[in-house]
């Protein structure tokens, strides 16, 4: 079953985890020289997005704008569920047919890297 039953719901999450990753100096730094964004867009959930935008050293976030995002990922609840806990890698999901990607997949490899940031605090802001 998904973790998300609403798109409010799907977004307090992710609205938890990026407030923590905000004040990680880790992820921060990891981030430093980004300037990109990552767009969810959550099929079951009514085409629920979630834009995460990073920008030299700053992490910010919007439920609109997947259209404009460097690299967009459509998938449904349950497959963003499992990318975001650790269960199953960005790869595994794209080559399984179970998420589509929009845009440029050597900046989408990239990114799935600040998804090691994200798991544990998903996992938190999920138990």
């Amino acid at each position: 079953m998904a973790a998300f039953q609403s798109k409010e719901e799907l977004y307090s999450v992710l609205d938890q985890v990026v407030a923590e990753l905000q004040q990680d100096e880790a992820f921060r730094a990891r981030i430093a020289n980004a300037n990109a964004s990552l767009a969810f867009v959550v099929s079951d959930l009514d085409n629920a997005e979630y834009v995460l935008s990073f920008n030299k050293g700053e992490l910010c976030c919007a439920k609109e704008g997947a259209a404009q995002a460097t690299v967009g990922v459509t998938l449904k609840a349950d497959t963003l569920d499992k990318l975001l806990s650790g269960k199953l890698s960005g790869e595994s999901a794209y080559f399984s047919g179970a998420l589509r990607l929009r845009g440029d997949e050597w900046t989408a490899q990239s990114m799935a890297s600040y998804l090691g940031y994200m798991g544990p605090l998903y996992r938190k802001a999920t138990s």
